[in-house]
């Protein structure tokens, strides 16, 4: 009976043994597979010491690949912005220089008298670029005529001159003689030649107690002449070699004239030896600094002018080469 048992018990021993070596087959069957598939451990983590062969499988070809992208270009961003302008404007602005072999030609709003101006309501006139004295006048100035017309820039410089003038001196006693004035009605070349035909040009008179003075008649020495001499600049204007006429050219641009004892021919011939990239610097009478230069008109119907990005700037035809550009920081 014994040995019955015995023999059962190495029988169901043996056959245990038997199951356990297949089950060990099929598991390292399967741990095999899983590792060629994804590197993926037996429990489903991820294998540590297999992570380097998957690596050197997958990684090296997606690094060969970004290496021989090339990179898209992109440009270096320029210093300035380019405006364009009709290149007719050059004939227009406060720098325009009016002579004999430069007569004033642009002919859209200028070619009125002033009688034709007189006929013209105050939207007209403004949307036209012209200022009536006569209809504007605020008590710091005497008029000779009623046909007086500044350009709209010249106008708000000149009052604001002799609202300080006035609070300066007390002297209300100052007569504009002249404004714009064409010499003949026709727009011919010898009318349009003097700097009146342009509006930009004002002519005064001081009264005193000794009679009526121009501010460069004989009585130079006056407070009456010496404030307007020293101060005009400060609005844009200079003095020019006639007698009593102010001529606007913009703060800057009357800073710089002034400082330097230049002419406005003289001014505008050298700002055009001046680029973009080499301008004329200076401050002017308020601390600013300004950068100023010119730029040849094109042959085309636009003149692409440079200015420094983030600046303010300032663009003025010379009626003779091209456009005069005043630039400062915002």
């Amino acid at each position: 009976m014994k040995k019955i048992l015995i023999g059962c018990m190495l029988t169901l021993l043996l056959a245990l043994m038997l199951i356990l070596t297949s089950c060990s087959r099929v598991q390292t069957a399967d741990t095999t597979a899983n590792t060629t598939d994804g590197a993926i451990s037996v429990n489903g983590t991820l294998d540590e010491s297999d992570t380097t062969s998957a690596d050197t499988t997958v990684l090296p070809a997606k690094t060969t690949a970004a290496t021989t992208t090339e990179s898209p270009f992109v440009p270096e961003p320029k210093p300035y912005t380019t405006v364009a302008i009709a290149s007719g404007e050059m004939y227009t602005g406060s720098l325009i220089g009016v002579d004999k072999e430069h007569p004033y030609c642009y002919r859209v709003t200028s070619m009125y008298t002033p009688q034709e101006l007189d006929k013209l309501s105050e939207g007209e006139l403004s949307e036209l670029g012209w200022v009536s004295l006569y209809h504007n006048k605020d008590g710091n100035y005497l008029l000779r005529s009623r046909l007086i017309y500044l350009r709209s820039d010249a106008y708000r410089a000149f009052t604001a001159m002799m609202s300080d003038y006035v609070a300066k001196s007390g002297n209300r006693d100052v007569q504009v003689r002249f404004g714009y004035q064409l010499i003949n009605s026709s727009p011919d070349v010898t009318s349009l030649s003097d700097e009146r035909a342009t509006g930009l040009v004002v002519e005064i008179n001081v009264f005193t107690d000794e009679g009526t003075f121009s501010i460069d008649h004989a009585s130079k020495k006056s407070a009456y002449f010496m404030w307007f001499s020293e101060h005009c600049h400060k609005y844009g204007f200079i003095m020019t070699a006639e007698s009593g006429m102010l001529r606007y050219v913009g703060i800057p641009h009357a800073t710089y004239i002034r400082e330097k004892g230049l002419t406005l021919s003289e001014y505008l011939l050298l700002v055009s030896q001046h680029t973009f990239d080499e301008p004329l610097t200076f401050t002017d009478a308020t601390g600013v600094l300004w950068r100023v230069y010119g730029v040849a008109v094109e042959n085309g119907s636009l003149t692409a002018i440079p200015v420094k990005d983030g600046s303010v700037y300032l663009i003025s035809g010379d009626n003779q080469r091209g456009f005069i550009v005043a630039s400062r920081d915002a």
